[in-house]
């Protein structure tokens, strides 16, 4: 090899080494105080107390671990502070709040500020937000204020943040408590209780968990969880190495972590590329070069998970249809359109009528092929440019895009004649009802989901099998 060629080889050698080094010390450990090191140092393990049932956040598994997206969590954190935290097991949420009360754990794993807790409860800045939803039976009504609902009889699982928060807003408020999310879900199932609220994650998971998921959310409440690491004000250090930890934790990770919890399983191929150039350089270099294309295939896989968790989160699982979350994204830009063309559009709000008996006759898995097929029907029969998604249960709304009421009563009358003659897989002839609405402009999007659902429900005390325009008389 010429000196020239030797020299460039060396000049490019030296540049992809400062390059991967780089991103490689991105990994590095929170930088802590000398007092936080001792601090550290002193102590041998941070133990900590979770929800042994609040599932997608956190639990523990039938083999005694902790699980869910918390874990994930610490997992990372305990990384970056480089301290083992253990898990000290408890039967329920309850006794997790006397364990740190009493000592015997120095961290919860999420926690609400809430004035009965300050006593003897610090909590670490938030880092992750979700709002508190109500589940009810699938027959009430989309409630846009939760004022409307509040004299309802509501469940909740005992020692959470939330009903503390809720008793403060409403004072009239009337909340039983129970021991997990089952028992609140089944009481709504039984109509013991009008609605259980819970954060919209919690809802969803235990609803698909305990297979109750006929239930819908009907209020989502301007109340949030805001998730902080609950720490013991005995360890006034600890919550100042947490808020560190918290500040080090990168979007890309906290992507990762739910990545992680959702299970979208892939396989990271460790492949070692051999770098014949320079023998007295050639150990390092293959060090390097090895963790780079680790970090490189990591980033792809991150990618293409992040691809597959849009779908996840935007798309209903059994129809493939657009969610409630991706219905209101498409809402605000219908919205925003429609003030700067001055273009109308409308909603349709239809459900499945006497979706229930085909649920008790036939069974459940006969009543979401039903589902998916009555999902295909209404694909079928749009416009590229409409939307549609499932709204809860056997409930779907339509989105008629730069389309007046008018036009959109059409399409419902195309829909409910197609619906009737549809041969769906059940002994029993399958008929909907249907309400819609056409947007005002300067109302929210609640208001026009609102006078739909009204009108909907006019179409069932009417007999059902029928289309109700909202405001009409």
């Amino acid at each position: 090899m010429k000196p020239r060629t030797v020299t460039r080889t060396i000049n490019t050698i030296l540049v992809l080494i400062g390059f991967m080094a780089g991103h490689i010390s991105a990994n590095a450990e929170v930088v802590l105080t000398k007092e936080e090191q001792a601090y550290l140092t002193q102590k041998q393990v941070i133990e900590l107390c979770v929800d042994p049932d609040w599932l997608p956040y956190e639990g523990i598994d039938e083999k005694g671990k902790f699980t869910g997206i918390m874990s994930d969590f610490y997992d990372l954190w305990s990384d970056k502070i480089n301290k083992p935290i253990q898990l000290v097991n408890t039967t329920n949420w309850e006794q997790s709040l006397q364990f740190i009360q009493d000592g015997k754990c120095d961290i919860l794993a999420s926690a609400q500020d809430v004035p009965s807790r300050r006593e003897w409860l610090n909590v670490s800045k938030p880092f992750i937000f979700y709002p508190l939803a109500v589940a009810t039976q699938p027959d009430r009504q989309f409630v846009v204020k939760f004022e409307q609902i509040q004299h309802r009889d509501f469940v909740m699982v005992e020692g959470y943040a939330g009903v503390e928060l809720l008793r403060n807003r409403y004072p009239d408020i009337n909340i039983t408590t129970v021991n997990t999310s089952r028992e609140g879900l089944k009481m709504v199932e039984t109509g013991t209780a009008y609605g259980f609220i819970d954060t919209v994650p919690t809802i969803n998971y235990q609803m698909l968990r305990w297979g109750i998921s006929h239930l819908k959310i009907s209020n989502v409440l301007e109340l949030q969880y805001a998730m902080s690491v609950g720490v013991s004000t005995r360890e006034p250090q600890l919550l100042k190495i947490f808020n560190k930890a918290i500040d080090d934790t990168s979007e890309v990770e906290r992507q990762r972590v739910l990545n992680n919890w959702l299970s979208i399983d892939f396989q990271q191929h460790n492949t070692v590329l051999f770098w014949q150039l320079l023998v007295g350089v050639s150990l390092v270099l293959l060090v390097l070069v090895y963790r780079y294309r680790q970090v490189h295939h990591h980033n792809r896989n991150l990618r293409n998970l992040n691809n597959q968790l849009e779908q996840i989160s935007r798309y209903d699982h059994l129809t493939g249809l657009a969610n409630r979350y991706a219905l209101h994204e498409r809402f605000n830009e219908e919205i925003e359109t429609s003030s700067q063309t001055k273009q109308i559009f409308s909603l349709i709000l239809l459900d499945v009528d006497f979706f229930k008996t085909i649920n008790d006759d036939y069974g459940h898995d006969v009543g979401d092929e039903v589902i998916k097929q009555f999902a295909s029907l209404l694909m079928s029969m749009v416009r590229e440019n409409d939307m549609v998604g499932r709204w809860g249960g056997e409930e779907f709304l339509i989105l008629c895009s730069q389309t007046t009421k008018n036009g959109a009563f059409q399409l419902a009358d195309q829909l409910r004649r197609q619906v009737q003659s549809y041969n769906f897989p059940v002994n029993q002839q399958i008929t909907a009802s249907f309400g819609l609405s056409e947007y005002r402009h300067g109302e929210t999007i609640g208001d026009t989901i609102k006078r739909a659902d009204d009108a909907l429900y006019k179409a069932k005390r009417n007999g059902r099998n029928q289309i109700v325009m909202a405001d009409s008389d």
